[in-house]
């Protein structure tokens, strides 16, 4: 009966320690890129904040241009314009990390006619960074 205490006792000490491991491992990771994908973040959301197509695919990874067709990425930027012009941002706070390269932020973003809570997911190349995934949630684009 002890021994088997002890195993049980061993897996759950285990598990503990590969779990701590885990989310240390996330955030040395999410610090290390407080230097250089929040500068991104800050230099590129105005920049494709003015929803035009080429500017939005140049800053995207061409997984994520090849998923939709320009006709309706356009469609999509025209509807995301109903927000007006970016005035300024919060800073983005790091939320997590997929496969190694994928990392994501959340953020607060006050344009013209009502705030917007913007995930943006990076694939990190290298240090090079471009956008994957880019969500908007905003009440402005409702009414």
């Amino acid at each position: 009966m002890i021994k088997i205490l002890k195993i049980i006792g061993i897996f759950i000490l285990s598990m503990i320690l590969l779990f701590s491991g885990c989310a240390f491992y996330g955030y040395q990771k999410g610090q290390s890129y407080e230097a250089t994908a929040v500068p991104y973040i800050e230099e590129v959301l105005p920049k494709i904040s003015n929803w035009d197509l080429e500017t939005n695919k140049l800053y995207s990874t061409p997984e994520s241009n090849e998923s939709m067709k320009d006709e309706d990425l356009v469609k999509l930027l025209k509807w995301l314009s109903k927000l007006g012009q970016l005035e300024s941002i919060e800073k983005p706070q790091f939320t997590g990390i997929m496969n190694g390269n994928l990392i994501k932020y959340v953020f607060i973003a006050h344009y013209e006619n009502g705030d917007a809570t913007i995930t943006m997911q990076l694939k990190d190349e290298n240090g090079e960074f471009l956008i994957n995934q880019f969500h908007v949630d905003s009440m402005a684009l409702i009414e």
